[in-house]
């Protein structure tokens, strides 16, 4: 027993002699060389982590104008379901707009700036924007006549508070006799996430065909939105709209309520029911219940 014992013993002891003097045999490889030990093959460098990608900006925290090359498409419907005028007619406000840099926007729309999406109309309040679906037995005087071409221009992001210039030339109506406006106005925004206020005061000033009532109007709209979740927000659309010219008489004060998902980043969809007229000048026919509107939106972004 102790013999086998012993050859037990010798026997570890050979096997391991080789591999211990093939340990000493390696040169140290001092710290941070990154050359190899002779003989044997270099150890693969790890694989760098791949830069992040940024994160879309959620519906709150989104700036009032778009980042440099970046080109956002809007897409509303926006249908009539007023009193004794459901679906009557369908209007089809198409948004575009584009960063020619992190500062300047350019933009041809079909409602005024800052205006609720199932607004769906001019900031002079009558009749609706853009394409118009359904012909003059549903309410559509023209299948399409207005257009904006504009601008905004961001003059200050700080501590939460975004402010820019907004300019635009609004054709109000492009048939016989035609209607063009001026439009001047500040966005402005301030963040406390999840929740931000936004507010866009705008006047459009008439150039012609004043003396048929192409004039001045004043558009106030006002947003209030919460980041519910990453995707989704909501938010209350509120103002004040009117003409200059008896003012009183023919103002309206619009109340909405929407939600935005992101899908995926770069493509919103969402929705809003609108009571446009939940105050109104006495010159406005109708209880301000009679007036409703649902807007159905899809918002896609390149960046």
């Amino acid at each position: 027993m102790r013999k086998l014992s012993v050859l037990f013993g010798l026997s570890l002891l050979a096997l391991s002699v080789p591999a211990w003097a093939q340990e000493e045999a390696a040169p140290a490889v001092p710290a941070g060389d990154t050359a190899a030990a002779p003989g044997s093959e270099a150890a693969p460098a790890p694989a760098a982590a791949p830069a992040a990608t940024p994160a879309a900006g959620d519906y709150v925290s989104r700036s009032l104008t778009l980042g440099t090359g970046t080109l956002q498409v809007t897409v509303p419907i926006v249908l009539n379901l007023s009193k004794d005028a459901v679906l009557k007619p369908v209007w089809v406000p198409l948004d575009l707009r584009y960063g020619v840099n992190d500062q300047l926007e350019v933009f041809v729309s079909h409602t005024g700036p800052g205006t609720a999406i199932a607004t769906g109309g001019s900031p002079l309040g009558g009749g609706g924007g853009g394409v118009c679906i359904g012909g003059t037995d549903r309410g559509c005087p023209k299948f399409y006549n207005n257009i904006n071409v504009g601008a905004q221009y961001s003059l200050m992001k700080s501590g939460g508070i975004e402010l820019t210039g907004i300019g635009a030339l609004e054709f109000r109506q492009l048939s016989d006799p035609m209607e063009l406006a001026i439009d001047v106005g500040v966005g402005f925004k301030y963040i406390s996430a999840p929740i931000a206020i936004r507010a866009t005061p705008v006047i459009g000033i008439g150039v012609n065909n004043r003396d048929v009532g192409n004039k001045e109007y004043i558009s106030v709209p006002v947003q209030v939105a919460f980041q519910a979740s990453a995707p989704l927000a909501v938010f209350l659309d509120t103002g004040i709209f009117g003409p200059t010219s008896s003012f009183g008489d023919f103002y309206t004060v619009p109340v909405g309520v929407g939600v935005s998902y992101a899908v995926q980043a770069g493509l919103d969809v969402g929705a809003e029911i609108l009571l446009p007229m939940v105050a109104k000048g006495s010159a406005i026919p109708g209880g301000a219940a009679d007036y409703r509107q649902l807007g159905l939106f899809v918002a896609y972004r390149t960046k």
